[in-house]
C-alpha cells in the first residue's frame, strides 16, 4: 500500500479522533446548561421529597442506564473494526507510533455514548418538579474501586515509559545489550517515542473520562426517585463509564509491557557473548513482563464485568415501631 493510502486513512482516523474529543466536550456544556438547580423541595412551605421510589419510574431509569452502557460497549466493539488496520498501517509510519491513535478511536467512540446520553438526560418539568435535586459531586458518584484501578493503570504506564525511555537505544525504539563481541539488539521497544504516545492516549482517556464523570454527577435528578435512589443510579452510570476507561488504559499498559518483555528475550535470543548469565536473565527479565501483561488483561476484563454488573433495586422505607399509646 503506498504512501498516501495509509496517510489519508491516518488522517481519517485523526480527525474522527478530534470530532469525538469535541463531541464530548459539547455534550458535557450541554448537560451543564438549562434551568437553575432548585426545587420547590428546598422551601420550607414546600412538599417534601419522596421516601419511597414509584417503582415504575426507577425501572426507567435503570433501563436507560443498561441501554446506555449496551450502546457504548456496542460502539466500542464497532470501533475496534477500523481500528485493526490502523495499527497495521501504522506499523509502516512514523516506526509504529502512530498506533496509538486505534486505542484512542476506541475508547472515544465508548465515552462518546455516554457523553451524548449524559447530556440528554430529561429535565423534570411542570409547575411542580417531582425530583429532588441535591448537588453531587464527582467524589460522590464515582469514588469507588474502579476509579482507583483507572488511576493505578495510568500510573503504571507511565511507569513504564520512564523506564522504557530509560533502557532503550539512541534512536528510542530498540533495545540493545553489549556483550563481549559485538551487542544484541531488537525492536520495536518502548522508549520515548512510543512512551510519549502512551501517555498522551493515557491523558486524553483520564480527561474524558473526568469530563463524563461530571455530566453523571450534574445530570438532572430522576422524576418520582428518592435520593437515595438517584444516587445509586449515578453510581451505576459511573461505575459503567470507568469500566471501559480502564479497560483501555489496561491494553495500552499491557501492550507497553509485551513490546518492552518480547525485545528484551529476542535480544536475549541473540546473546553471542560468554557469559550466558547475563542472556538468562534479559530472557527472565521479558519473560515476567510478558506475564506481567496478559495479568494486567485479564484482570482489567475482570474489573470491566464486575464494575458493570448490578443494578439498583427498589428501596422500601422500613416503618418506624409505634411506640407506647399515651394513657
Amino acid at each position: 500500500m503506498n504512501a498516501p493510502v495509509w496517510l489519508g486513512v491516518l488522517s481519517v482516523v485523526g480527525l474522527t479522533v478530534v470530532g469525538l474529543v469535541v463531541l464530548i466536550l459539547v455534550m458535557a456544556v450541554r448537560a451543564t446548561q438549562g434551568d437553575a438547580r432548585t426545587s420547590p423541595y428546598d422551601a420550607p412551605d414546600g412538599p417534601a421529597a419522596p421516601v419511597d421510589s414509584v417503582p415504575a419510574a426507577l425501572v426507567a431509569a435503570r433501563d436507560r442506564v443498561g441501554r446506555t452502557s449496551g450502546l457504548a460497549w456496542l460502539a466500542l466493539v464497532l470501533a475496534v473494526v477500523p481500528a485493526v488496520p490502523v495499527l497495521a498501517l501504522a506499523a509502516r509510519s512514523a516506526g509504529g507510533v502512530a498506533a496509538w491513535a486505534a486505542p484512542l478511536l476506541v475508547v472515544l467512540a465508548f465515552l462518546s455514548v455516554h457523553a451524548v446520553a449524559e447530556g440528554t438526560w430529561p429535565r423534570p418539568s411542570g409547575t411542580a418538579r417531582r425530583a429532588p435535586l441535591v448537588a453531587r459531586t464527582v467524589g460522590q458518584v464515582a469514588g469507588s474501586w474502579p476509579r482507583r484501578v483507572l488511576w493505578g493503570w495510568a500510573i503504571g504506564v507511565l511507569a513504564v515509559a520512564v523506564a522504557g525511555a530509560a533502557l532503550a537505544d539512541r534512536t528510542g525504539r530498540g533495545f540493545v545489550v553489549e556483550h563481549a563481541t559485538g551487542t544484541s539488539r531488537a525492536t520495536p521497544f518502548p522508549g520515548l517515542p512510543y512512551g510519549v504516545g502512551a501517555l498522551v492516549v493515557v491523558l486524553v482517556v483520564l480527561l474524558g473520562t473526568e469530563v463524563v464523570l461530571r455530566q453523571v454527577a450534574a445530570r438532572p435528578a430522576v422524576p418520582d426517585v428518592s435520593v437515595a435512589d438517584d444516587l445509586d443510579l449515578r453510581r451505576l452510570s459511573a461505575r459503567r463509564v470507568v469500566a471501559g476507561a480502564q479497560l483501555a488504559l489496561a491494553g495500552v499498559l499491557a501492550a507497553l509491557l509485551i513490546l518492552a518483555g518480547s525485545a528484551m528475550r529476542t535480544a536475549a535470543l541473540h546473546w553471542d557473548g560468554p557469559d550466558v548469565t547475563v542472556a538468562r536473565g534479559w530472557s527472565a527479565a521479558g519473560a515476567v513482563l510478558v506475564v506481567a501483561a496478559f495479568a494486567v488483561a485479564l484482570t482489567a476484563l475482570v474489573v470491566a464485568v464486575v464494575a458493570s454488573v448490578g443494578r439498583p433495586s427498589v428501596r422500601r422505607r422500613v416503618p418506624a415501631p409505634a411506640g407506647p399509646v399515651p394513657a
